[in-house]
C-alpha cells in the first residue's frame, strides 16, 4: 500500500488570543507510546501555513540537550516533518513516571498542525490515526476522559489505552481521579503530580478490557496543561487499529453534536458520551432520553441512522469511533452551537479512499464551492434525524479527478458556517485514519493581563463571528473584529455567530511599572591608545548589549555607538545608546643624535622633543621638552607626554655607543694594587661584545659572553696572549695582543 499523508487545515485570519481548534501560534503535546510490535512508525508533525509565510521551530523544552528543529513555511503551503527517528525521546513512556519529553510547537504566524502515526509493519500501514493539536483550545485545568468502553486491546500485539499528561509551566500541580485502575494508581483514590514545563506523565490502564478502560476519569490542575488518550491497536473482528486524539478542557465542551456515521458493511460506529457536570440529561433527537449521567459518567451510544443529532442540558464530551470496514479511528467531536468554519483548505497527497464528511445548517446547502467551482448539489445533503431538518448532512467519496494529490483544494460556503471530517484509508485491512478540523467556535479574549507601558496588545473576537461590539471601560469603542490598544482598563465585547449563537468576553489590561531611573551615562570619548567600559547608572533584572553579552559593564572595542537593553523584575524593556568617540593620541619622538660618535664620546648628552605637548616627564625627573643630562649605563632615556585633549604617550630612545669603544689596553697588572688590574675597555656596552683569548701556542684560555671589563688574567701565567673582542651583531671586531705582568 502506499503511504498515506493527508494534510487539511481550516483557514482562518490571524488573531492574537482566542485562536480556534488547530489553528494557533503554539501547541503542546504529550506523544503516546505506540505499540512496537504492531507499528509505531513512521510517525510524522503536518503543518499548514496561512496567507503568510511562516518560522516554525519543533522543541522538547525538558530536554536540553534535543536541538530544535526550525524550519519556514511558504504562505498556503503544507509539509510534513519526519518524527520517526525521534520517538525514543518523544513517547511518553514509560508510564509512571515524571518524563521530559512533551512536545513543544511554536510559530511566528498562525498554523495548523496535526501528529499522524502511519504504523508500517512489513511494508503496510497497520495501525494509524491523526491527532488533532487544538492549540490553545488544547489547554485547560480540568478536563474529563471520553474513552470508548466496548473494544479491547489486543494483546498479541501489546496494545494499551493511556492518558498523557503535559504540563506547560513550571511546578504545575495535577491530581488525577480514575474510575478505573491503573498500572500504579487505583480506581477512586486520587493522586498528585508535579510537573515542570516540558515534562509529562502516562497512565497505562491496568487491563486491556474495553469496559476497564478509564472513561470518565477526572483531571484538575492549577495552570494549564494538554491531555492526549489514547487506544492502541482495538479490536473489531480479525482486525485492530489505533485510536486516539487530543482532547479539550471540560470548559470548551458543548450541548448539541451531530455524528456522521462512517462507511462500509463492518462499521460499528459507537460515540462516548461523558458528563462534566451532574444531573447531566442526554437526548438522542429532540426529545428521546437515553440517559442522566453525574459528573464522570459514559455513555455508550451505537449509531444507527447514517447520522445523529445528540443534545444535553449541560455540557459534555463526545468521542467517535469510526472506520472503513474493520479498520478504525477515533476523533473527538465539536459541538455544534457556535462553531464551524467558512472556508477550509486540504491537499490529497495521494490516491487513498477519501471521504469528506460535511454538517451545516439548512438554508447553507446550496452554497458550497470546491475550487471555486460547485462541487456538491443541495439535493445530495440529507435532514438529521431529530432536527427538523435543521441540520443537514453529506457523506461522500472525493474524486481523485476532482481532486488530484498534491494540489491545495478548497472548500467554502458563502453563506454560513459547516463542519469538515476526514475518513482517509482503505479497506484492505491496512489502516484508517479519522479526523475534525472544524472550528470549536469559542470566543475567549484570555486571562486578564498586565503589560508593560508602551505595548500593544491585539484582542481578536475572532473569524467567522459577526456584529463586534468593543467597549473600553464602559464606553463604545469600535466595530471591528481586531483592535489593538495600548491603555491600561476594561475591554468588552459582544458577537454573533450563526443564527443563535450569540457570546461576550472581557479583559482587564493593567500596566507594570515602567522603567524610569537613568540607564546609561552621557555621550563620552577616550584616549584611542587606552581602555574604556560604560556600565548602567542603576541596577536592573536583565541587560542585553548589542553584542548580545549580559553584564551590567560593557569593554569598548572602538569608537561609535552603543545600546543596551534593560529590563526589570516584570520583564518590562528599555533602550539606552551612548555615543563614544576616540581622542587623538599626541606623535611623541625623542629626536635621535645626528653624530652618534659624538653622542657616545661626550660626558653629557642632549635630548629632545617636539614643542607641542601640554607636560613632560623624562626618565631623568625632568619636565621640558629639552634636557641635558649625563650617560645612563644603559644609555636608555624615555618622555612621557600628555596633549591638551588629555591623551597621553610615551616614546623611548635607545642609542648603542658600543661601536664606539676606544682601542684596548695592551697590559694589565693584576697585583693586587688596584691599579690596571683588569682587561677595562673604555665605553664598552654591557652584554654587546664578546671576549675570546688565546695563548701563543692558539689555545683558548678564556671565553666571555658579554664581556664586561671582568679579565684580570685568573689563573694565567705572566706574559703574552692574544684577544679577539668581537661585537655580538657584527658591527665591529677588535683583534691584539695582551701582556699580563705581576
Amino acid at each position: 500500500m502506499k503511504k498515506v499523508i493527508f494534510i487539511l487545515f481550516i483557514y482562518l485570519f490571524y488573531i492574537s488570543s482566542g485562536l480556534k481548534a488547530q489553528t494557533d501560534k503554539e501547541f503542546w503535546f504529550a506523544a503516546p507510546e505506540v505499540s512496537e510490535r504492531h507499528g509505531n512508525s513512521p510517525v510524522y508533525l503536518r503543518f499548514a501555513s496561512f496567507d503568510n509565510p511562516v518560522i516554525i521551530e519543533i522543541s522538547i523544552p525538558a530536554n536540553k540537550s534535543f536541538k530544535p528543529i526550525k524550519f519556514l513555511l511558504n504562505s498556503f503551503s503544507s509539509k510534513s516533518i519526519d518524527l520517526s527517528a525521534y520517538l525514543g525521546i518523544l513517547e511518553c513512556t514509560p508510564d509512571q513516571s515524571i518524563i521530559n519529553k512533551g512536545l513543544h510547537i511554536t510559530s511566528n504566524e498562525i498554523i495548523t498542525a496535526y501528529y499522524e502515526v502511519m504504523g508500517s509493519n512489513n511494508g503496510n500501514v497497520v495501525n494509524s490515526d491523526i491527532f488533532t493539536l487544538k492549540g490553545n483550545y488544547g489547554l485547560g485545568t480540568h478536563f474529563i476522559t471520553p474513552f470508548q468502553t466496548h473494544w479491547d486491546n489486543q494483546s498479541i500485539v501489546d496494545g494499551w489505552s493511556s492518558i498523557d499528561i503535559v504540563a506547560t509551566e513550571d511546578n504545575t500541580n495535577v491530581t488525577v481521579n480514575l474510575t478505573q485502575d491503573a498500572f500504579g494508581h487505583k480506581a477512586g483514590i486520587p493522586f498528585t503530580i508535579t510537573l515542570n514545563k516540558g515534562q509529562c506523565y502516562s497512565i497505562k490502564a491496568a487491563s486491556r478490557l474495553g469496559s476497564l478502560h478509564m472513561a470518565g476519569s477526572e483531571i484538575n490542575s492549577d495552570k494549564p496543561i494538554a491531555v492526549t488518550l489514547k487506544d492502541d491497536s482495538i479490536t473489531e473482528g480479525s482486525s485492530y487499529d489505533l485510536a486516539g486524539d487530543q482532547i479539550v478542557s471540560a470548559d470548551k465542551t458543548g450541548k448539541e453534536y451531530v455524528i456522521v456515521k462512517g462507511s462500509g458493511e463492518y462499521s460499528t460506529d459507537r460515540a462516548y458520551i461523558s458528563a462534566t457536570e451532574n444531573n447531566t440529561k442526554v437526548s438522542y433527537g429532540s426529545d428521546s432520553l437515553l440517559a442522566t449521567l453525574n459528573k464522570g459518567e459514559t455513555l455508550e451510544f451505537q449509531l444507527i441512522d447514517s447520522a445523529a443529532y445528540i443534545k444535553s442540558d449541560k455540557p459534555v464530551y463526545i468521542f467517535h469511533i469510526t472506520g472503513f470496514d474493520q479498520e478504525l479511528a477515533g476523533a473527538l467531536l465539536p459541538s455544534l452551537k457556535c462553531s464551524g468554519s467558512k472556508r477550509i483548505v486540504f491537499t490529497r497527497t495521494n490516491d487513498e479512499r477519501l471521504v469528506l464528511n460535511l454538517v451545516t445548517r439548512k438554508g447553507n446547502e446550496n452554497s458550497f464551492k470546491l475550487n471555486g467551482k460547485n462541487w456538491i448539489k443541495g439535493s445530495d445533503f440529507k435532514p438529521v434525524v431529530g432536527t427538523d431538518s435543521t441540520w443537514l448532512y453529506y457523506s461522500g467519496d472525493v474524486d481523485i479527478t476532482i481532486v488530484p494529490p498534491d494540489l491545495p483544494a478548497y472548500i467554502e460556503n458563502s453563506k454560513g458556517d459547516f463542519h469538515l471530517a476526514t475518513l482517509n484509508g482503505t479497506e484492505t485491512g491496512t489502516g484508517f485514519r479519522y479526523g475534525y478540523f472544524s472550528d470549536y467556535g469559542f470566543l475567549e479574549l484570555g486571562a486578564d493581563k498586565e503589560i508593560c507601558p508602551g505595548t500593544q496588545v491585539s484582542l481578536d473576537a475572532g473569524y467567522g463571528n459577526s456584529q463586534f461590539n468593543w467597549t473600553f471601560n464602559n464606553n463604545p469603542l469600535s466595530d471591528k473584529q481586531r483592535i489593538v490598544i495600548a491603555d491600561s482598563g476594561t475591554y468588552k465585547v459582544e458577537v454573533n455567530k450563526g443564527l443563535d449563537c450569540k457570546m461576550k468576553d472581557s479583559v482587564d489590561i493593567k500596566f507594570f511599572p515602567e522603567i524610569t531611573s537613568l540607564i546609561l551615562p552621557e555621550d563620552t570619548s577616550y584616549c584611542l591608545n587606552s581602555k574604556i567600559k560604560i556600565s548602567t547608572l542603576n541596577t536592573f533584572s536583565s541587560y542585553t548589549w548589542q553584542d548580545n553579552s549580559t553584564g551590567n559593564t560593557l569593554s569598548v572595542p572602538s569608537p561609535g555607538k552603543y545600546w543596551i537593553e534593560v529590563s526589570n523584575e516584570f520583564g518590562c524593556k528599555k533602550i539606552d545608546s551612548i555615543n563614544i568617540s576616540g581622542l587623538k593620541i599626541p606623535e611623541v619622538k625623542i629626536f635621535h643624535p645626528i653624530n652618534e660618535l659624538n653622542y657616545c664620546r661626550q660626558d653629557t648628552i642632549t635630548l629632545s622633543a617636539s614643542n607641542e605637548f601640554a607636560t613632560y616627564l623624562w626618565n631623568t625627573g625632568d619636565t621640558i621638552s629639552t634636557i641635558i643630562t649625563p650617560h645612563n649605563e644603559e644609555e636608555k632615556y624615555w618622555l612621557h607626554v600628555r596633549g591638551y585633549n588629555g591623551c597621553q604617550n610615551t616614546d623611548t630612545l635607545i642609542v648603542d655607543c658600543s661601536p664606539y669603544i676606544q682601542d684596548p689596553p695592551n697590559l694589565i697588572t693584576p697585583n693586587g694594587d688596584d691599579k690596571n688590574e683588569f682587561f677595562k675597555i673604555d665605553y664598552l656596552k654591557k652584554g654587546k661584545w664578546d671576549l675570546e683569548i688565546y695563548n701563543r701556542w692558539g689555545s683558548r684560555v678564556y671565553y666571555k659572553k658579554g664581556y664586561f671589563n671582568e679579565f684580570k688574567g685568573e689563573n694565567l701565567e705572566d706574559g703574552i696572549y692574544y684577544y679577539f673582542l668581537r661585537q655580538v651583531e657584527n658591527k665591529r671586531m677588535l683583534k691584539g695582543w695582551l701582556e699580563i705582568i705581576r
